[in-house]
């Protein structure tokens, strides 16, 4: 290629991210430079087999003197920079490959499009877009300052150049990441000190913000974006990001004319930026206005794609509306409607299957025939039917089809193969479907998997409908509590509680949390699942699990449970119970009253 490249990294304790990162960008680049920080697992064997040249320097929570040291190695004409847990795309490489083939302009910072995941899994497809300096000359002074989220400051005359089509992948903000890297409990104390150091350093504030907004504190985080926001001047790089914060952190807290406030300063400083109206039609939505939330949706459309510059939550000009707009028709029962946009979010992005759970509620709410039903989800998967089986299953399973769930998982185990996720829909749909002893015949014994202590809890719930008490009790003290995560355990005090009522025995509270919804989920789910098989018996019983959580919901989500289930008289009692006793409904619980 034209331009040689140096690739500079800052890495610590990098072994599960790393190989994908290097083996993206391995071919592409000329040197790779490693500046290890103090890593105790593989990260530098790791590194030496992609050849890169390792140098090391001691963490001095000071980000930007970490990678300006990885910067004084390069030796070739041009720095490329990647995180650990960066990778470069499929296409982005094609893209990056023509790009260095080309004159590149020595003044010009290029910025590439970084996608990063965030929430629990990258299935999700929830995906966070930023615009990253990424490719700069060396030798030119350029360097980085910034304790945390390290600034590029360039020379005069320097100026951003936009690179649409190279696109890196980040996965840093996923939640197992984060918790593995500790990164709210690092960087907060180095960013309050930056800004004791320097207490008009508005993007410290910024940064503060959303550490403070990644662990749930709104007020404080709103605190910070508002420091930030002193004195605005709408061409700061992000000021545009900036505004959105602050409108979420509002809508967070229920705060929607302030939200509104800044949805319109944003709008009038930033134009092309479609979150804006996204986030608009959420605020809508919240305070049951559906017709400005429609109009705010189809505004996000019209837009299309904002410049990558004002491009923050990935698809809002796109699939994101098309969903949105699909569920807001789907309210008011227009169904034609909502499938269309249903489709159109599919269209505008296939990997995205959430649509296809909406879907399949329209069939069923049209009575569409299993047979029809089967054939229009099927001709989603054009290609590899099979293949795709496990998550036809599983859209059984959610509108309570779950005989079909289980034929579909019998042909997808024979013909594809059998995995925790298909045994675990199984064992759902066995359990729904009264087939408990041969739910109880489930082997799983990967104890390590998140799914276990459930899989084994869907045994003892069996158990005890066969009126197998010894076993179900066997399999409860077969656990030690203090080698489960607070959910598992959570889900194991459920269960030994619910032998405990069934077999006349004192029971104890499992939380005065008034705000604990985990808990009564799980009671929920015995509850529902009593509901489905018609076992009155058992849940005149184990309907006093709810005694044993304080929270103020049981009431009303207990009501609900029964409405989805016909039970409508049952389900006005409790909500009615609900708002005499605890003092909480919701719209939802409203509209159940109305029948």
């Amino acid at each position: 290629m034209k331009n040689q490249v140096s690739l500079c990294m800052i890495v610590k304790d990098e072994e599960e991210y790393l190989p994908k990162c290097l083996k993206s960008i391995k071919d592409i680049v000329d040197e790779i430079i490693v500046v290890d920080t103090g890593s105790t697992d593989k990260t530098v064997e790791i590194a030496q087999n992609y050849g890169a040249k390792i140098y090391y320097f001691k963490w001095n929570n000071n980000f930007s003197e970490a990678r300006n040291e990885s910067l004084k190695y390069a030796t070739k004409d041009w720095i490329f920079i990647l995180d650990a847990d960066d990778e470069l795309s499929l296409e982005g490489r094609e893209a990056f490959k023509v790009l260095l083939d080309m004159e590149l302009d020595e003044k010009a910072i290029y910025h590439f499009e970084t996608l990063s995941y965030y929430g629990s899994v990258i299935e999700n497809g929830n995906i966070a877009v930023n615009l990253n300096p990424r490719l700069f000359k060396n030798y030119r002074g350029i360097h980085y300052e910034g304790e945390v989220h390290n600034q590029l400051i360039r020379v005069d005359g320097d100026y951003n150049a936009v690179c649409n089509d190279v696109k890196i992948y980040h996965y840093g903000y996923l939640d197992k990441r984060i918790i593995s890297k500790d990164k709210r409990n690092r960087n907060i104390p180095i960013l309050n000190e930056q800004i004791k150091k320097d207490p008009n350093n508005k993007f410290a504030y910024f940064n503060l913000g959303n550490e403070y907004g990644a662990e749930d504190d709104t007020n404080k985080a709103l605190e910070c974006y508002y420091k930030a926001y002193e004195n605005f001047t709408p061409n700061i790089g992000f000021g545009s990001l900036l505004i959105l914060r602050i409108i979420v952190s509002n809508l967070i807290l229920k705060k929607y004319d302030e939200a509104l406030k800044f949805i319109s300063i944003g709008n009038s400083n930033y134009p092309k930026c479609t979150d804006y109206y996204f986030y608009e039609s959420i605020v809508w939505k919240e305070i049951d206005r559906p017709t400005l939330q429609i109009k705010a949706l189809k505004k996000c459309i019209e837009l299309g794609e904002p410049p990558s510059e004002f491009k923050f939550i990935f698809g809002t000009w796109s699939y994101r509306a098309y969903y949105e707009l699909g569920k807001a028709y789907m309210k008011y029962k227009d169904y034609y409607t909502a499938y269309n946009y249903y489709v159109d979010a599919l269209k505008s992005k296939p990997d995205y299957i959430e649509p296809l759970y909406d879907i399949a509620d329209v069939l069923k709410a049209q009575n569409v025939s299993l047979e029809e039903m089967k054939r229009i989800m099927e001709e989603f998967f054009p290609e590899d039917k099979k293949v795709h089986y496990g998550t036809i299953a599983d859209l059984f399973y959610h509108i309570g089809y779950y005989n079909i769930a289980l034929e579909y998982i019998k042909e997808y185990e024979e013909s594809v193969n059998v995995t925790e996720n298909t045994i675990m829909l199984k064992s759902r749909c066995l359990i729904r479907t009264g087939d408990f002893k041969e739910c109880t015949s489930i082997n799983y014994n990967d104890k390590k998997s998140s799914n276990y202590v459930i899989l084994s809890m869907y045994k003892v719930l069996s158990f005890v409908l066969l009126n197998r008490y010894e076993d179900a009790l066997f399999i409860v003290n077969s656990f030690n509590a203090k080698n489960l995560s607070n959910y598992d355990k959570k889900y194991l005090g459920v269960y030994s509680e619910l032998i405990k009522l069934v077999t006349q025995k004192s029971t104890s509270m499992l939380s005065e949390d008034e705000n604990d919804k985990e808990y009564m989920n799980i009671i929920l789910e015995v509850i529902e699942i009593l509901l489905i098989n018609n076992k009155f018996d058992e849940l005149t019983v184990s309907v006093n699990l709810l005694n044993l959580v304080n929270t103020k919901y049981a009431l009303l989500y207990l009501g609900k449970l029964y409405y989805k289930h016909g039970y409508v008289d049952l389900a006005k009692k409790e909500i009615l119970r609900s708002i005499k006793e605890v003092d909480i409904y919701d719209a939802e619980g409203l509209d159940i009253l109305k029948y």
